[in-house]
């Protein structure tokens, strides 16, 4: 009976290794795993204001009377701007505000971007200028 009580003991040592080992590794997963949902909304962002930059480009070397419409997916965004030479998407993070600025070639300037006020695609003209004493390019939300 002797022997049945150390295979025991040695079982639950065995058993404590292990999750000793194990459950950092589970842990950090879990808090990594919580941490995706706001990468991808930056990332998502990101790519929404590289996406109008390079319109705005296209548009901005094509000349007056060029368009071309565009859609952009933006997670939950506190504000979307475009003016002077940049444009500009501020998310709310855990951190804290986040300002991302996508800088442009040509002046632009955007109308109706203040009725974005939730998560989802917008379509949004983009136009090149008619005379050259306004912005060479303009944002328009569809």
């Amino acid at each position: 009976m002797r022997t049945r009580g150390q295979a025991s003991a040695e079982f639950m040592l065995v058993l404590a290794i292990l999750s000793a080992t194990i459950l950092p590794i589970l842990l950090m997963l879990s808090w990594n795993s919580r941490a995706q949902p706001e990468q991808l909304s930056v990332s998502m962002a990101a790519f929404s204001a590289s996406r109008l930059a390079a319109a705005v480009n296209s548009i901005g070397s094509l000349g007056s009377g060029a368009s071309l419409r565009t859609q952009i997916e933006l997670p939950s965004v506190v504000f979307l701007h475009a003016s002077g030479r940049e444009i500009v998407v501020r998310v709310n993070t855990s951190y804290g505000l986040l300002d991302l600025v996508q800088p442009t070639r040509f002046n632009v300037s955007s109308t109706g971007f203040e009725r974005i006020n939730r998560e989802g695609a917008y379509v949004i003209d983009v136009r090149g200028a008619a005379n050259l004493s306004a912005a060479n390019v303009t944002l328009e939300l569809n």
